[in-house]
């Protein structure tokens, strides 16, 4: 039986997280009879027409991923997927989502024009996370039952390879060359360093406990690792891993994400329903924002405008406005178990 991941982010430690099964099964249980209230078809069709980004949210409990108008951030629609989506990543050109189920052990890839799901692959156990290459020709997903990560070539639509990484894979960004991928071993307290062109692991850096979350800055020079054992933020240099800077002042951070330009780095608290704003400059702390309960993932707006936080045990999506550093709206009932967002251009 493998681990379901969302599940660790609760706790403190990496002992007695639920195993998958029981642990969605308890959901369904709970939650069998919620209904979230869809939009009609016409607007749907006239918010595509207006050319306006979708963000999507993965319902590690529903069944489906819900996408949402981020023009004026109402739900738009929910698609159904496999059991327990987790991971989801839409590709440059805005084309495509890809959506890990980790309790099918396969990816599905949902087209943004129809909204609905056009090729499953399988992939191997418990997938969790998934990134596009910058160029968009490859998707790499983290199969943290199995601790590999599957290649998936975005125009076969089919696995050309399997890299084998470190301890519960967890989180996966890439240098914005497209020649690394970095992946975050969450129990092995380490970042595998993959070559994109040999798709084989060419280096290893340890980090501190827990690594859950990771970014690379857009200029390449440094990578930002999320430790929530350790309730730090490392930043390392790229590629070695040597350490830069450790930031304290969290509480369970288990996702990053950073501004186009790099000038700030959101981060989630897991433990504190906050996200905190670091100045990447400085590599300090500028403000903690109020967010709902178990915040589990944060994605930027391809324009920088906005940040996107789910929360898990609020059901909801957070949305901060980056300009002023304040959190504008909270969309409620955006799903069940919300885990994992991703922001897409049309």
């Amino acid at each position: 039986m493998s681990l379901l991941p969302f599940e660790g982010r609760k706790r403190t430690s990496p002992g007695n997280r639920p195993r998958t099964s029981s642990a969605v099964g308890v959901r369904f249980g709970f939650f069998c009879s919620m209904r979230i209230t869809t939009v009609p078809l016409l607007f749907i069709l006239t918010a595509a027409a207006s050319a306006q980004p979708y963000v999507y949210v993965s319902n590690v409990s529903g069944n489906n991923v819900s996408v949402v108008n981020s023009a004026n951030n109402q739900l738009l629609s929910l698609i159904t997927v496999p059991a327990g989506p987790a991971g989801l990543a839409a590709t440059p050109d805005g084309s495509d989502v890809y959506v890990t189920s980790q309790s099918m052990s396969n990816v599905s890839i949902i087209s943004t024009a129809s909204h609905s799901i056009i090729k499953t692959i399988p992939v191997g156990s418990v997938p969790v996370a998934v990134a596009l290459t910058p160029n968009g020709a490859q998707a790499y997903v983290l199969n943290q039952g199995s601790n590999q990560v599957s290649v998936i070539d975005t125009t076969q639509k089919s696995v050309i390879a399997t890299i084998g990484v470190g301890n519960r894979p967890s989180a996966i960004a890439f240098s914005p060359d497209g020649t690394h991928a970095f992946v975050a071993n969450l129990l092995g307290n380490t970042v595998s360093v993959i070559s994109t062109a040999s798709r084989t692991v060419v280096g290893t850096f340890a980090t501190q406990s827990g690594p859950a979350g990771l970014a690379v800055s857009p200029n390449g020079a440094d990578i930002y690792v999320a430790n929530e054992y350790s309730n730090t933020v490392t930043v390392h240099q790229n590629p070695s891993g040597s350490l830069v800077k450790t930031i304290t002042g969290l509480v369970y951070p288990n996702s990053v994400a950073l501004t186009p330009n790099g000038s700030h780095l959101y981060v989630t608290n897991g433990n504190a329903s906050s996200v905190s704003i670091i100045n990447t400059s400085t590599n300090t702390i500028l403000h903690t924002l109020p967010t709902g309960s178990l915040p589990t993932s944060v994605a930027v707006s391809p324009d920088g405008a906005h940040a996107y936080v789910t929360n898990e045990f609020g059901f909801s999506l957070t949305v901060i406005n980056t300009a002023a550093n304040q959190v504008s709206t909270t969309i409620q009932r955006v799903g069940i178990y919300p885990v994992r967002v991703a922001t897409s251009k049309l």
